[in-house]
């Protein structure tokens, strides 16, 4: 990649989902590569991507920029070539963890390469739709991620009942921590999906009737999931009563179904995804169990119940699946499981 310096040295780097609007008409091979990440973020949030979605591109394509900007030039549209997508490539591959317990011990996974690659070959798809001279989105080659373990992200009944009767409810926080997972135990939904909800969508209207069991939450929600989509989910009679406990327990005016004490620059209080997920491993921790536990892990568990249950075209559509095989995943057994009913049935 031959790197084309602008006269006065670089320009200081600022964030992509900030700025003036960029038209895509004024693109152009001596344009920015920065321009044209920032006119296909304008594109996606025109295009409706969720508001979770669009940080995580702006952090993928912002490493990008950062790898082909390492020497403090602005790198224009038509200095990006193979060897720059193969370099950044094997960049991913040798980088080291960044946040987390194995900060800086251990490479990034070949599933988060991905998410990185993912968001680079959409970036050249925009730019090959406005017919600018960068190479075809299929020249990013995705890491070939290793089959899943029987066993991941597995939580049978008993390590799932001894994760949620470990938190302590006398407290505020453990309150909110057993709605939380008991929530996600019972809909399935995606993390992103309930720290999205409004406690008004769960809450009973004050003039609707007390259903026969007294308790003033909802036992359907719908929420707005992965792709852009709204699905409606289902609560247990369980998860119901712990959330009526927990939104009973609060003093706060905040609109958000989950809160922590931080307030976000806009004012709100609402719980962010890392807050939840740290909620989630700390549940694990004080349960005892090994198993790096993540709030996948509950959807996991539910999806697995409801195929179990029910059948497997239902437990796709409670999951917001659009394909079957995707819903596929989530029901291998384990090797216990698998060895049980192998002496059942074949002795």
């Amino acid at each position: 990649m031959e790197i084309t310096r602008e006269p006065g040295g670089p320009k200081s780097r600022k964030s992509l989902a900030s700025g003036e609007f960029i038209d895509p008409r004024d693109l152009g091979p001596n344009s920015p590569i920065r321009d044209l990440a920032r006119a296909y973020l304008q594109e996606l949030r025109d295009k409706g991507r969720s508001e979770l979605t669009l940080p995580r591109y702006e952090r993928f394509l912002s490493e990008f920029l950062d790898f082909v900007e390492r020497d403090g030039a602005p790198p224009r549209v038509r200095d990006i070539d193979i060897r720059t997508l193969r370099a950044f490539s094997s960049h991913l591959a040798r980088r080291r963890l960044l946040a987390g317990r194995d900060a800086g011990k251990r490479p990034i996974s070949a599933a988060s390469r991905n998410l990185h690659l993912i968001a680079l070959r959409g970036l050249l798809k925009f730019g090959v739709l406005l017919d600018l001279p960068v190479p075809a989105p299929e020249k990013v080659e995705l890491a070939k991620a290793p089959e899943p373990s029987p066993d991941a992200r597995h939580l049978d009944g008993k390590k799932l009942e001894r994760l949620l009767e470990t938190i302590d409810t006398a407290t505020d926080d453990g309150l909110r921590a057993r709605a939380l997972l008991e929530l996600l135990v019972a809909s399935g939904c995606r993390i992103s999906e309930v720290i999205g909800l409004e406690r008004a969508k769960l809450e009973l209207d004050r003039h609707a009737p007390t259903p026969p069991d007294g308790n003033r939450i909802v036992d359907e929600v719908t929420v707005f999931g992965k792709g852009s989509r709204y699905r409606r989910v289902f609560l247990t009679r369980r998860a119901r009563e712990w959330l009526q406990m927990y939104l009973r327990a609060r003093t706060d005016k905040d609109p958000a179904l989950f809160v922590t004490r931080r307030k976000k620059p806009g004012g709100s209080y609402r719980m962010g995804v890392k807050m939840a997920q740290t909620i989630v491993a700390g549940a694990a921790r004080r349960a005892g169990l090994a198993e790096n536990v993540s709030p996948h892990w509950l959807r996991h568990a539910a999806i697995t119940t409801w195929a179990k249950e029910m059948n497997v075209p239902a437990a796709q559509r409670l999951a917001g699946h659009r394909n079957v095989a995707t819903t596929s995943r989530y029901l291998g057994s384990t090797d216990a499981e698998l060895k049980e009913l192998y002496k059942k049935r074949i002795g």
